[in-house]
Order: structure tokens, then C-alpha cells, then sequence
């Protein structure tokens, strides 16, 4: 398990400052440039490493790729064909998937955080279960992560775009269709909670299995209908998530600090506290099932990896108006929490979810 521990020890020791704050930015993309090396060079997955290598390999032509029994999105079997055009080796795939991924997370991150490297950090959750396991996954959750641009913009198509870019590399991907109608929705916290506390109720009593498969019926969504049903009756996907589990009420507790301290929220800092609530139904209502319930709530978590270093910069902004060393000091001591807090985090990931595999080079 050591070298999933190094990543984890590395970024964090890429939070301090040991130079002046021009560097800040070759510490983020150190960390950057880190974690799409640890995922690209891998040779060993309990996820869909051996599947990703193998599938593609008759991609031979563009009929292909949207022809095959690959079983896969367009965005893998047109990144297979080039693969194959160009006789590259077939461990490429996963490289390419790695570099879009970290690519499109690295943007997201320099656009919207004001601590760039603890965002980096904040990632290592999603990075391990995702990028070092269902690469596609981890694409469409990368691209879909910046369409949150057009969204407060209010660019309905770019933002669809971009939506149905992510959705080339895995369908689930349209369920963050939603954050562009939560944009100007101001919501109080006793009513957000009222949600979150509602929803359990409704998850207890009524269940939403039955009415996910009716809506697919109706609307005759078959390859939706087909897929969940197939893991809702699966062994090993189908176990419950249970709401005690830390992940909610981590999510739960970012939600309530987000709403006390960013009273004064902008527009796109209410977009994230938006999908921070979101994030926490999402994760509720589909809890009767863990597979489907992260994999559906990733795609608004990774908002998350902003809004916590948004939190921590209102801390000092609103000290800042009563001393201005007390406001600093009190942000360090925040952040080095904050920090501990989430290192702690990824070390569960890094020792848990990996499969229990030891990290091997693909050579």
C-alpha cells in the first residue's frame, strides 16, 4: 500500500509554503503532474484496467466506433481507433483517459479555488476511487466538472455541450444536467436540512428503486432500465449505502458551514453550495444502493473540492474586518485542520479503495 501513501504524504506536504507565494502555482501542478503519472503508469486495477485494454483492440475503423461490442461510450472507442491508427500500445488508452481527466480537474481547480493545492488534495477521494479504477468515469466527471462556467453564465448550449462531452465517456454523466436549474435558487439552511432529513424519511419509507425503473419504462429509456436493474440485482453492487456512513455526513457538515459563513454568497458561490446540497440528497436518495449512489454523487461532489477552500477564505474575510493578524492566524489554524482533516481522508482511500492490490507499473 505504500506508494498509494506516498501520493497522499506528497500532496500534503505540497500545502505549506516552505517558499515565497509565487510558487504556489509549481506546487499545484507538481501534485498535478504527480497524480496523472501515479494513474497513467499503473499496470494493476480491481476496476476496469484489464477491460479497457482488451476492448478496444478491433477498433480498426471509424464504423467501428460507433459499431462494436465493446459496450462502451463513443469517447473510448474513438480514443482506442486513434490508438490503433496510429499502432500505439494499448496501455495508451489508459494514459489518455488519465491526461484528459487531470487536465480537465487541473482547469477546473485554477479557475474556481482560491487554495489550489488543498483542492488537489480535497480530489484524492474521487482521484482513487475513479481515476485509478473506472478511468471513463473519471473523464466524464472531469469534463462534466466545467460546464459549472456556463452554467452561472447562463450559455444553455455551451453548457449542454459540455454536458454531452462528458457523456461520450459515460451516460451517467446527465445528471449534471441539474446544475444549471439550481443556479438562481437561493435556498435557507432550515430548509436545506428539512431536505436532507426529509429525504432519509422517503428513502426508509417509500424507496426509490421502483420509481427509478418506472420512469425508465415510461419513458422508454431501455439501456438505462436494462443497466440499473442489472445492478440493483447484482451481489456485488447492490448492497445499501448506509446514512451513517462519513461520506454524507462530511458532505452534510460542508453543506451547514458553506451556509453559516458564505452569508453573502455570489453567484457561483451559491451554485456550489447548491450542489453541496444536491451532492447530499443525491447521496441519500440512491442510497439503497452504494455503487450507484457515489458513482451518481460524484458528479456533484467534485464541486465540493472548491467550495471547502471557498469556506476557509470567508474565515478570514470575515476576521479580516477585526484584525488582521487575528484573521490570518486564525485561517492557518483552520486550514492546518481543515488539512489534517481531509489527509486523514484520503489515507482511508489510499488503504481501502484501491482493492487491496499493491501498486505495479504497466512494464
Amino acid at each position: 500500500m505504500w506508494p498509494y501513501f506516498f501520493v497522499v504524504i506528497i500532496l500534503f506536504i505540497l500545502q505549506f509554503k516552505f517558499c515565497d507565494k509565487s510558487r504556489e502555482n509549481v506546487r499545484f501542478m507538481t501534485g498535478a503532474v504527480l497524480l496523472f503519472l501515479f494513474a497513467a503508469l499503473r499496470g494493476v486495477s480491481n476496476g476496469d484496467y484489464t477491460v479497457y485494454l482488451e476492448r478496444g483492440r478491433d477498433i480498426d475503423s471509424l464504423y467501428k466506433v460507433f459499431h462494436n461490442n465493446t459496450h462502451m461510450e463513443v469517447g473510448y472507442s474513438m480514443l482506442y481507433y486513434v490508438i490503433n491508427l496510429f499502432r500505439l500500445p494499448s496501455q495508451c488508452i489508459i494514459m489518455a483517459m488519465n491526461l484528459i481527466s487531470i487536465s480537465c480537474i487541473t482547469r477546473f481547480i485554477k479557475m474556481y479555488s482560491p487554495n489550489q493545492c488543498l483542492s488537489l488534495l480535497l480530489f484524492l477521494p474521487l482521484y482513487f476511487q475513479f481515476d485509478m479504477h473506472a478511468a471513463r468515469t473519471a473523464v466524464a466527471i472531469s469534463i462534466s466538472a466545467l460546464s459549472i462556467t456556463y452554467a452561472y453564465r447562463r450559455q444553455f448550449f455551451r453548457f449542454c455541450f459540455t454536458i454531452f462531452l462528458a457523456s461520450l465517456f459515460h451516460q451517467v454523466a446527465v445528471i449534471a444536467l441539474v446544475v444549471y436549474f439550481v443556479v438562481n435558487i437561493h435556498i435557507d439552511l432550515t430548509i436545506g436540512m428539512g431536505f436532507i432529513f426529509g429525504s432519509m424519511c422517503f428513502i426508509k419509507l417509500v424507496g426509490m428503486d421502483r420509481l427509478i425503473l418506472e420512469v425508465f419504462r415510461f419513458a422508454g429509456l431501455n439501456s438505462f432500465y436494462v443497466r440499473y436493474n442489472g445492478y440493483v440485482n447484482s451481489e456485488d453492487f447492490g448492497y445499501p449505502f448506509s446514512l451513517f456512513d462519513p461520506r454524507l455526513w462530511l458532505c452534510i457538515l460542508v453543506y451547514i458551514a458553506a451556509k453559516l459563513l458564505c452569508r453573502n454568497a455570489t453567484k457561483i458561490e451559491n451554485l456550489l453550495i447548491n450542489c453541496c446540497l444536491l451532492n447530499a440528497l443525491v447521496m441519500i436518495l440512491f442510497s439503497e444502493h452504494t455503487f450507484i449512489c457515489y458513482r451518481l454523487s460524484a458528479f456533484l461532489n467534485v464541486y465540493s473540492i472548491v467550495l471547502v477552500p471557498v469556506v476557509l477564505k470567508k474565515i478570514y474575510c470575515l476576521r479580516c474586518g477585526r484584525s488582521v493578524n487575528a484573521a490570518i492566524r486564525s485561517y492557518m489554524e483552520v486550514n492546518f485542520l481543515t488539512v489534517l482533516l481531509f489527509t486523514a481522508y484520503a489515507f482511508a482511500y489510499a488503504s481501502q479503495g484501491v482493492g487491496g492490490l499493491d501498486y505495479k507499473f504497466f512494464f
